[in-house]
């Protein structure tokens, strides 16, 4: 029964937890499934967190974490001063968003196109080569770039054998940009469309029958269905690759730069490597990525804020 102000009384505290314990019994191997999963974002992502208290610390390997003398904010101080990480974050955010502006619209053009295959059998083939190169370690990528995109390298051989005069991909700045940009395409362009391809799936296909019968075109079956019927998933991915503008991957940058192009090639995740393993200033390389992880959520969240801003419902 309801109470005088309407609200279903609850029942007693115990009874509720015998219930709980009762349903947790009943499905005890499906939380016993969960067990090393927990155990792992336990361990390796929860307890490692307190490793951030480095950042604010004048760190001293043999006396450890604990034992290190406090500085508050002297670290983070002592890294916005420096000229070099304003300039890594510079190139971080060219290379991220050079990328992005490439990529992002390919993956749905390369996803459209193969939505459109309907021989299922060169369908299949194609991902297949498609998804190949995300598999492939950015070492193998960074060997083939080297053989096509080096001054001797195939690429200039072709040019200079048509006449064409030698271009610099790796030792000039700009072209060093577009070679990095085409290794990333190439490498993760296949990967990319994996999330659409299933998102066009799901289209409800009465409203190309219904376009069709109207007299609409492919291409306007295109621009009026299809593109709307995964606006959200379009969303949602782009506030995800914007939300990582301040995050790059070591290996990319790091092995196919080289010391003539530092200047473009030097991003956040190469300038953590070289202060703090190179030459072991642990309290800066924690403070820098620290830094970097909250910038991203600021950027994650201003980015969801936005979308829902235009009326779309965001990841948040």
């Amino acid at each position: 029964m309801k109470n005088s102000v309407g609200a279903v009384p609850k029942a007693p505290l115990g009874i509720r937890v015998k219930k709980t314990a009762i349903k947790i019994w009943n499905y005890k191997w499906v939380y016993l499934m969960l067990v090393p999963v927990l155990a792992y974002y336990i361990v390796f992502k929860y307890i490692p967190m307190y490793g951030i208290t480095i950042a604010f610390k004048n760190y001293n390997v043999f006396k450890g974490i604990t034992a290190s003398p406090w500085v508050g904010f002297d670290v983070f101080e002592k890294i916005f001063k420096s000229k070099n990480f304003w300039n890594a974050i510079r190139n971080t955010l060219v290379l991220n968003f050079t990328t992005l502006l490439v990529s992002f619209p390919l993956t749905i053009i390369v996803s459209l196109m193969l939505n459109e295959v309907r021989s299922s059998k060169f369908k299949r083939v194609t991902q297949s080569v498609l998804y190949l190169p995300h598999f492939v370690s950015w070492v193998v990528v960074a060997g083939i770039a080297n053989n096509l995109f080096l001054s001797t390298g195939t690429i200039n051989r072709i040019i200079t054998g048509f006449g064409g005069e030698t271009i610099p991909f790796m030792s000039s700045n700009g072209w060093w940009i577009f070679t990095y940009v085409v290794c990333n395409v190439w490498k993760e362009i296949g990967w990319g469309t994996i999330i659409y391809l299933a998102a066009l799936t799901g289209v409800d296909e009465s409203l190309y029958e219904a376009a069709y019968l109207d007299g609409a075109t492919k291409f306007q079956r295109l621009i009026y269905i299809t593109l709307p019927s995964i606006k959200s998933v379009i969303v949602t991915m782009l506030i995800l690759q914007i939300s990582k503008m301040m995050s790059i991957g070591l290996d990319a940058p790091l092995l196919i730069g080289n010391k003539k192009v530092l200047e473009v090639s030097e991003v956040i995740s190469t300038y953590t490597y070289r202060i703090g393993i190179e030459r072991a200033k642990y309290s800066d390389s924690t403070a820098i990525g620290l830094f970097q992880s909250v910038i991203n959520i600021i950027i994650l969240f201003a980015a969801d804020k936005f979308a829902k801003s235009i009326g779309e419902d965001g990841i948040i």
